[in-house]
Parts: structure tokens; C-alpha cells; sequence
């Protein structure tokens, strides 16, 4: 418990202990293990820390805001007004109760910890003797507990579509107004993000056109950055770039069901806020421009089944794909954007099948060239002068359309690469591409890439 002068509260706050990580799941506990101390304004010449009935740990008294201490410096959180520590040769336990204290001039506190919960932090309940098992912010204030510091927040938000515009509506808390940067970018149509500086009250309402956004909302950072800012997809169904674009709901044993998802835009799109309701939380990672993923239960089996390291596979709880027909839905948040169903004659097991074009399928990590043409247009349009080039006579030119920078590459007859160069966004022009002078008498190939989306075409180079 806490001892406090009389007088001394008036004036300032004692360094208390606000949260502790003792057994990390994803790193190793001298990794990850932390324990972090709040200063507010208190000044002493040095602060001591002891664990149980271990010699005290000794510092100079810290500078900022927050003291955290770890096992390695290189692990200290980059954030400001926050300082580290050595927790030196003290380990902290995995499956018991235990005690810590601190004092630094006439403050003191001391804690009983409860048992630690795998992979959860202690987070104190204000200036209580109560902790609660968290996510842990490492280095920053949880609103969700701490009170007395600065925090200006979004609080929650929701979206409504109609008239070809999104509104967004959000409600600020901990502060009566604020500079908002906002980036969006209109999924719909090509074009660039958009930014914009907006000073907001209380309630606010913004406005995007397009049936599919992507939106950034930030507040200026400050001692709990976790509720600073807002990234998400406002998306109707049916105008998605992302969509299923395969689906294995009966596989051969021991290959794991999987569902492929592709990404139809020229943006990498974050799958954060991505979920297949009924089917357990939303997804990780991000997917590729023109990309795809797989998602599976099961990634390393599914990896073992694929066979070749270039397709992309994460893992989540997808639930059981019913063998003789079932449906999946696709939602961002709680918008359903796209959703496929089968039953016993759409594809016969273990074929998997394209909800695209409700053919048998079998290619996890790319499309085929029906599957290409039903998930919307292709990032660039290209002219080659000519398939056939002769040494003597006019060099190869192409000429690529497109609102993305395009990778072109010329490929020999064992289609290795033999030159490249990246043909900038709405460019118009004839480019030379040096294959009399980079390729043998012979086949050869021209290959042009945006993200995942790629299109070889072959050439002949004469005498």
C-alpha cells in the first residue's frame, strides 16, 4: 500500500508502480518481462526498487514521466518523457503471487502482485491496490485504468453510406477540441491519398466520396497514443477490392481447409479490421497490391501442401468448411463486402473452386487468367512495337498506360533477368527496351509487374 505525506500530496503525486509484464508468450521473458513506474512531478535525489526480499535496486532519479524497467537497454520503449532501468539479475515469476516496493524521498508503495496470466500485463486500477490483466502499453498510459494525465482521444466512431458518400462520425474525449489529420483514399476509382487538417469539437462528422475509403483519422500524440488515432475500411458489398477469390472447403487429408483472398487495388490494404463473421476475430498482417493470402487454421501443414515459399499464408480461426455446402461471409468491422456459398454440385471434392466464376480451382497464391478478368481491371495496359526484333533493324519499344508505376523487365529464353527499369505513372511515352543488344538469337521475354500483378509476354530476336 501507499504512504503519502500529508502535505506532500497537496503539491505533487508519489512514483507509484502502474504495471507489470512478468511472462511474455512471444519473446523470451528476459525479452519481454518490464516493469513500468509513473513519476508525475515528484523530484528526490534517487528512487529504490526492491522485489521481494532481494538487495534494492538504486538510481539517480529518472527525468520524464515514466521509468521502465528491463533487462536490455535496447529493448526501453521509444517514447518521450520516458526513461529505463536495469532490472539486473531479477526474474520475475511465472506462476506465483509476489511483492514489490519502491521509495524515493518520503513516498513509498508497495504492491502484492496475483498470480500472472500468460501473455497479459498487470494494469493498476487507478491509485488502488487493484490490478486487472491487460494487453499492456508498454511505456504509455492506459486510459482504460490510469487517471490525473493528458489524454486527448477518439473515443468511438461509426460510418453511414448513402448519396455516394461515406460519414463518418466520431466523438472526442478527454479534451473539448483538437487538430485532426486526415488522409483518405478512394478505393473506387485510381488516385492518390488526399490529406487534409481539420480542428474538431465533441462530436465530429466527416464526409468521403466513394463507395470503398480508406481512412486515417490522427490526433497529435500524447501520454496514451492508443486511442490517437483511427485506421479503417469503409466499404459497401459489392464495390470491395478485396474479395474470396478461392475457396478449398474439402481438400485431400492432411492439407487443411483454406480461403484466398485478393486484394483488386494498387494500395496494400490492412487486414486488421478484415474478419469472416461467425468465424472468430478479425485477421492480421496487411495483403499486397493485387495480391493474395491465404488463410487457413493450419498455416504449416498448409505451407507443407503448397509446397513453394512464395505464396503468402496466415493463420486464424476460420471454423470448419461443411464438405456438401456452406457459405462465407467477408466483413470489414461489422460491413459484410463480399460472401460465397457452395453446395454439392458446385465442385466436386477435393477440387477447390472460384466464387468468381464458379469453376473448379486448384492455384493457392494466384489467379488464372478467367479468375483475373472477374476481380476487376488490369493496373496497366501495355503496346509492344513488335514480338520480333533483328539485330539490324528498329530496337523493341512498348508503350505502358496506367495510373502506377509499372516494373519492366526483360527475361532471356531461361527467363532470368537481363535488365529492368520502372516506367513511371501516366507516362504516355515509347520506351526502348535493349533486347537486340541484352539477348541471344532466340526467345525471349517481356515481363511488366504492379505489386502481384504481372503480365510475360514472349518476343523473338532475329539475326
Amino acid at each position: 500500500m501507499k504512504s503519502i505525506p500529508l502535505l506532500s500530496s497537496l503539491a505533487f503525486a508519489c512514483p507509484m508502480f502502474v504495471e507489470f509484464f512478468p511472462d511474455p508468450t512471444d519473446v523470451r521473458d528476459e525479452e519481454g518481462e518490464y516493469v513500468e513506474i509513473r513519476l508525475d512531478d515528484f523530484s528526490a535525489d534517487s528512487l529504490f526498487v526492491a522485489f521481494e526480499a532481494k538487495p534494492a535496486l538504486s538510481f539517480a532519479y529518472p527525468a520524464g514521466s515514466r521509468f521502465v524497467l528491463v533487462h536490455d537497454s535496447s529493448y526501453c520503449p521509444d517514447v518521450p518523457k520516458v526513461s529505463c532501468g536495469s532490472l539486473g539479475s531479477i526474474t520475475m515469476p511465472n506462476s506465483r503471487e509476489s511483492s514489490w516496493k519502491l521509495w524515493a524521498g518520503a513516498c513509498t508503495d508497495s504492491v502484492v502482485l496475483p498470480k500472472p496470466k500468460a501473455g497479459y500485463a498487470f494494469q493498476r486500477v487507478r491509485a488502488t491496490d487493484e490490478w486487472a490483466f491487460s494487453g499492456g502499453t508498454f511505456g504509455t498510459a492506459d486510459p482504460d485504468y490510469e487517471v490525473g494525465f493528458d489524454d486527448c482521444g477518439i473515443a468511438r466512431f461509426k460510418a453511414e453510406y448513402g448519396d455516394g458518400e461515406w460519414t463518418l462520425s466520431g466523438w472526442l474525449t478527454g479534451c473539448d477540441s483538437a487538430m485532426v489529420a486526415v488522409e483518405s483514399l478512394n478505393l473506387s476509382k485510381l488516385g492518390g491519398w488526399r490529406s487534409d487538417s481539420l480542428l474538431v469539437a465533441g462530436r465530429f462528422s466527416l464526409r468521403f466520396r466513394g463507395e470503398a475509403v480508406w481512412v486515417r483519422l490522427r490526433l497529435p500524440r500524447d501520454e496514451a497514443p492508443a486511442n490517437d488515432s483511427l485506421d479503417t475500411l469503409l466499404v459497401r458489398r459489392g464495390s470491395s477490392p478485396l474479395v474470396i477469390s478461392e475457396i478449398h472447403h474439402c481438400p485431400t487429408e492432411p492439407e487443411p481447409e483454406w480461403i484466398e483472398l485478393y486484394n483488386g487495388s494498387r494500395y496494400a490494404l490492412p487486414l486488421s479490421r478484415v474478419r469472416f463473421p461467425g468465424r472468430g476475430g478479425f485477421l492480421s498482417d496487411s495483403i499486397r497490391p493485387y495480391g493474395t493470402v491465404l488463410v487457413t487454421r493450419d498455416s504449416l501443414s498448409l505451407r507443407t501442401a503448397v509446397g513453394f515459399n512464395d505464396v503468402r499464408i496466415i493463420q486464424a480461426n476460420i471454423g470448419y468448411l461443411n464438405n456438401t455446402g456452406g457459405s462465407v461471409l467477408l466483413a470489414v468491422d461489422s460491413t459484410v463486402i463480399d460472401s460465397a456459398s457452395w453446395d454439392k454440385n458446385t465442385a466436386k471434392c477435393p477440387a477447390g473452386f472460384n466464387p468468381r466464376t464458379m469453376l473448379s480451382e486448384n492455384t493457392p497464391g494466384f489467379l488464372g487468367y478467367a479468375s483475373q478478368k472477374n476481380v476487376g481491371e488490369a493496373p496497366f495496359r501495355y503496346t509492344l512495337s513488335s514480338r520480333v526484333v533483328r539485330r539490324r533493324g528498329d530496337p523493341l519499344r512498348i508503350r505502358v498506360e496506367g495510373e502506377s508505376e509499372v516494373s519492366l523487365k526483360l527475361l532471356d529464353s531461361a527467363r532470368r533477368e537481363v535488365w529492368s527499369f520502372v516506367v513511371p505513372p501516366s507516362s504516355g511515352s515509347w520506351w526502348v527496351v535493349p533486347a537486340a543488344e541484352r539477348l541471344g538469337v532466340g526467345v525471349g521475354y517481356v515481363s511488366l509487374s504492379v505489386g502481384e500483378y504481372a503480365s510475360v509476354v514472349g518476343i523473338v530476336v532475329r539475326p
